[in-house]
């Protein structure tokens, strides 16, 4: 079977530990890097390939907004979901518009998740979850 090649870019550890091992513990799929910045993720897309980045988009260095814009240049066929504690507009259509393929509250549970990515449409820019 394969396996769903995933980066998780989150800045703080706690919240990052958690979605690797909730991701880590699917079958169909596996954490293949992790970053703590948006400079990493990006690093992270160009040796990894992974076929999904979830990405929180305020992290320090490079935010999640111009990494996302940065992978998909080099890599457009990379499926990223943005993560944000809160719901704002402005951010939702910044993220879309620098290429995300959708966006998750990170309130979402384990199952909304998953089920992101397993159902992810790379050609529709959307929002996900709750």
């Amino acid at each position: 079977m394969n396996r769903v090649r995933i980066v998780v870019a989150e800045d703080h550890l706690a919240v990052r530990a958690s979605l690797v091992a909730y991701l880590d513990a699917q079958e169909d799929m596996v954490v293949v890097g992790e970053a703590e910045n948006g400079l990493q993720a990006c690093a992270l897309a160009e040796s990894e390939a992974p076929d999904f980045v979830l990405m929180d988009i305020r992290m320090p260095v490079v935010d999640g907004i111009e990494a996302t814009r940065r992978i998909k240049e080099r890599r457009p066929r990379t499926r990223i979901v943005l993560l944000s504690a809160y719901e704002q507009d402005e951010l939702i259509e910044a993220g879309l518009e620098a290429g995300a393929d959708g966006f998750l509250l990170k309130g979402a549970s384990g199952h909304e998740l998953v089920s992101a990515v397993r159902r992810m449409d790379p050609n529709v820019g959307r929002k996900i979850g709750s």
